[in-house]
């Protein structure tokens, strides 16, 4: 009796371990050949070098990088257990499914409900159409233009009072005073939540949650099972105090909320037509959808998606814009003459202290050095897993439910065939004509592409362009010898630590 137990077990894992995952992926390669690359794992051996990686590797994403370029193929299979991941780096392929966006859902970085879930990075359906119109206005170019003024001035009034050697802190400051004038008004002005500026323990948090999943076994293997119910199962000490920082800024802006739904309940009720004449901010939006439903009596949008939706934009405009001029600063202290050539460009055309939009449009060296550095350190580089949701063609492939897929638009950015010398760093490349060889559009994507592409591109190009502009005329811009800068995962992909350069005044 106890041989057949064991024999059973036997099959059914050897099953689930091997027939399961190995019967799609050979299918696989035998359909596309060489342009297929196939690794198969007993027990998930890709996740492990992955995880070890994290904590020796100078650049977690050397390793992929370096197997695509020796080996460019359409399609990369390999699988976590039973669990298949799917690589497309084709672009004929993933221009296909970056415009059929509906197969697939975005696997949560940071594994937890209750802080993006329902914001617009990873909402779904509907419900992201709506959250998308809603925002879209903010985003229109004479919105933008018109927050070129205060951009300027939260950028002067931050650099006036830089204090310590956290360069990424401090641009985090900046992107995060940007933010809430721009979206939050006076609701957010001020506000700490554990000792720190809302804005930087945001980023924080969810670059801490995002970073834990590559950093423990542990918690990978609870979050693979067990979803996001593993943060209640035996919780490590890291674990408890993520949780208890999570409690503390949901806690913090939801009173922010229900405090401004009281007043602006108030001003309804004593002059309605006043507050509807009224330029609100994002978060009075959302507050008046959320009150005009309630009067209707039929409820689509909770206190729980306004405050998801406050984190995420909050998170998505302050971190991804202060990584990317981060990521600026480090190539600016790296290649000095560079950066003294985009000074004096700087200096030519920003006469004055403000750089406007007259003035961004004549920054041709810094626009093409940006441009660079998105094409070699783009902050969102393979940044979100998707699982399909739906079975469904791409072209000829067939991509199953339940799969994981991975679209790796980047890497075209490293092929020979569509730049060249695309090892050097080259920002004149991008003051060329034509660039990009071989250009189809869908080889240098530092936005994403499709319906769900970076809504704030636009803007956080514009940041960037004036960040750096008022940081070159007042400082020269130098390596920190004392850090040994890696390039990491946390909830972005990101040069750390926060110190690697100095900013000393001229």
């Amino acid at each position: 009796m106890l041989i057949e137990v064991i024999l059973g077990l036997f099959i059914v894992l050897f099953y689930f371990l091997v027939i399961k995952p190995l019967v799609p992926m050979i299918k696989l390669k035998l359909q596309f050949g060489n342009d297929c690359l196939m690794k198969y794992h007993f027990f998930g051996g890709e996740l492990w070098q992955q995880l070890k990686e994290m904590k020796i590797s100078k650049d977690l994403i050397k390793r992929p990088r370096d197997l695509y370029i020796n080996h460019p193929y359409k399609i990369f299979v390999s699988n976590f257990l039973w669990k298949i991941k799917i690589s497309v780096a084709d672009p004929e392929y993933y221009k296909v499914m970056l415009h059929n966006h509906q197969y697939y859902s975005k696997v949560n970085n940071i594994n937890h409900d209750n802080l993006i879930q329902k914001g617009l990075v990873f909402s779904m359906g509907e419900k992201w159409k709506s959250q998308r119109t809603v925002l879209s206005e903010s985003f229109e170019y004479d919105q933008l233009k018109s927050r070129l003024p205060m951009i300027n001035e939260v950028c002067l009034e931050k650099i006036n009072q830089i204090c310590g050697d956290n360069v990424l802190e401090f641009l985090e400051l900046i992107t995060g005073q940007v933010v809430i004038r721009s979206f939050f008004g006076n609701s957010a002005e001020g506000i700490k939540i554990n000792k720190k500026q809302i804005q930087i323990e945001i980023a924080d948090l969810l670059n801490d949650m995002g970073e834990l999943r590559l950093k423990s076994k542990y918690f990978f293997i609870k979050r693979f099972f067990l979803g996001t119910k593993g943060w209640k199962f035996f919780p490590t000490k890291i674990e408890k105090e993520l949780l208890q920082r999570v409690y503390e800024v949901r806690l913090t802006i939801e009173k922010l909320i229900q405090k401004r739904i009281v007043e602006i309940e108030i001003k309804m009720d004593e002059n309605e037509n006043d507050v509807k004449q009224r330029d609100p901010d994002f978060l009075d939006v959302l507050i008046k959808e959320y009150l005009k439903q309630k009067q209707k009596g039929v409820q689509k949008i909770t206190i729980d998606d306004i405050l998801q939706q406050f984190i995420t934009l909050f998170f998505a405009g302050t971190d991804t814009t202060a990584v990317l001029s981060y990521h600026c600063l480090y190539f600016l202290a790296l290649y000095p003459e560079i950066q003294q050539e985009i000074r004096e460009e700087v200096m030519t055309v920003c006469k004055n202290e403000m750089v406007l939009d007259d003035k961004i449009k004549k920054l041709h060296k810094l626009t093409a050095f940006i441009n660079e550095v998105l094409r070699v350190k783009n902050p969102a580089l393979r940044l979100l897993l998707r699982n399909c949701d739906q079975t469904h063609q791409v072209k000829d492939l067939t991509i199953k439910k339940g799969w994981n897929v991975i679209v790796d638009y980047q890497f075209q950015c490293f092929l020979s065939k569509h730049f060249s010398n695309p090892e050097n760093f080259d920002y004149k490349r991008w003051l060329e004509a034509e660039p990009i060889k071989e250009n189809h559009q869908f080889v240098y994507l530092p936005f994403s592409a499709g319906p769900r592409n970076c809504i704030g591109q636009h803007m956080a190009q514009m940041e960037a362009k004036i960040i750096l502009s008022q940081i070159l005329r007042q400082f020269q811009i130098n390596i920190n010898p004392n850090v040994d800068p890696r390039w990491t995962a946390r909830f972005l992909y990101q040069l750390q630590p926060g110190n690697c350069v100095q900013l000393q005044k001229l």
